[in-house]
């Protein structure tokens, strides 16, 4: 009922600006409806203190000299009584449900704008007095202290081997002292003692002084070894996703893991957008994201609509689309699994989300030398000396609920729904 999706506003709101912190556009669910609650209806919630004039004048909140209303911004010529809204009470609170069509909450795009945060703060006012402060119960410090235990198991990465043939393992750390977390490393003989020896990598609280943005790590994906020529026995660079304040949007960064910095000369590096971005081989990567000067570079849901594949030394905008999908599409995306490890061929992967639940897939099989740049010495050698082109995609034909993954010289398909293949 409306009370109850109410107190999940409130809800949602106890993590500050966080709840409200997409970056790339309306669409990106910035209300705060959208962001803390699921509802069939398109429509924002959104509360006032009491004290408002709206209200009746015999309730009475706390904080009644602040009579600042949430609903709009304090330079907004609308007056939150012109609305249409329907009203409900819940513990001193009044929330106003409006329309999509009347949404004041723009501006909260700017995550850390002095209007953005200056919401937030008052929000976790209104959410302490709805819900009280989680510090005063006796939960809070056990769960705190389970959570920051130097007991905990760090879940680690394989990273390949270092030049003594001991497997390289990466974990990302996060204590009372690391809050936004350690990205550091360590061989499995050490993993395996009771006090594994570790070697810091990447301090993100340190990377956010320096910038002065408040970085959100948000994982990394690591150019693999059997595409490195630099190095084939251990991964030398990773795409790191760094979120501002933790928005769904990030920036992507190419990081030298040899080097344990980002890499200056011609680094790879994506501005802030709901990026998908993945190594095709050293100098090659695939980018899906709000390119610069396409409108239609993202679908209705904000993920990438189109990839490009984009070469070291080149602009961005340079970038040539190798795949698009429809408008409507949640996202598309293509990537390599490359299964000569296990003796297979090196696979090309091209991908629709209709919805979260349907996709469709292209696939096709390729030589390493097509994924090198077009203008790459080897890649020249090998067209040259064999004649050979890229072949063409080919649609997979299954159900479109199914997903697809590789092993070796097979096609693993996972079925959500009954099937009899045609052939």
């Amino acid at each position: 009922n409306r009370k109850t999706l109410a107190l999940l506003v409130c809800v949602s709101l106890s993590s500050r600006v966080l709840s409200f912190s997409n970056s790339a556009g309306r669409n990106n669910n910035i209300s705060i409806a959208r962001s803390g609650i699921s509802s069939s209806r398109s429509s924002s919630f959104s509360f006032l203190p009491v004290n408002d004039p709206i209200i009746n004048s015999n309730n009475h909140h706390p904080n009644n000299n602040n009579n600042k209303v949430l609903t709009t911004r304090s330079s907004s010529s609308r007056s939150t009584s012109s609305m249409s809204a329907t009203r409900d009470r819940k513990d001193g609170y009044l929330f106003v449900e409006k329309g999509d069509d009347d949404d004041p909450y723009s501006y909260l795009e700017e995550v850390e704008s002095e209007e953005s945060l200056a919401f937030a703060n008052e929000a976790n006012e209104y959410t302490l007095h709805a819900l009280g402060d989680p510090k005063s119960k006796a939960s809070y410090e056990r769960i705190l202290s389970v959570l920051e235990s130097n007991d905990r198991i760090p879940y680690v990465t394989k990273f390949g081997t270092n030049d003594d043939g001991d497997i390289i393992l990466f974990n990302l750390w996060k204590d009372s002292k690391n809050t936004k977390g350690l990205w550091r490393k360590t061989t499995l003989t050490s993993y395996r003692t009771d006090n594994p020896t570790w070697e810091t990598v990447l301090d993100i609280d340190e990377l956010s002084r320096v910038d002065d943005i408040s970085w959100v790590w948000k994982g990394s994906r690591s150019l693999p070894k059997g595409r490195d020529p630099m190095y084939k026995t251990q991964s030398t660079r990773a795409l790191l996703s760094l979120s501002r304040g933790g928005a769904d949007a990030v920036m992507v960064r190419e990081f030298d893991l040899l080097e344990q910095s980002f890499v200056a000369d011609n680094g790879f590096v994506v501005p802030e957008a709901k990026t998908r971005a993945s190594y095709k081989s050293r100098d090659v990567l695939l980018v899906g994201t709000d390119f610069e000067g396409e409108e239609d570079s993202m679908t209705d849901s904000g993920y990438p609509r189109i990839i490009k594949e984009w070469v070291r030394g080149t602009d961005l905008k340079d970038a040539i689309t190798v795949f698009e999908g429809e408008k409507t599409d949640v996202a598309v995306s293509c990537y390599i699994d490359d299964q000569r490890v296990r003796n297979g061929p090196v696979y090309e992967v091209q991908a629709r989300s209709m919805t979260f639940y349907t996709s469709k897939y292209w696939v096709r099989t390729t030589p390493y030398e097509f994924l090198l740049a077009p203008n790459d010495p080897e890649r020249v050698a090998f067209e040259t000396s064999t004649g050979q082109t890229p072949k063409d995609f080919v649609e997979v034909d299954i159900p479109m609920d199914a997903e697809i993954d590789f092993v070796a010289n097979w096609m693993l398909i996972s079925l959500r729904s009954d099937w009899n293949p045609t052939s």
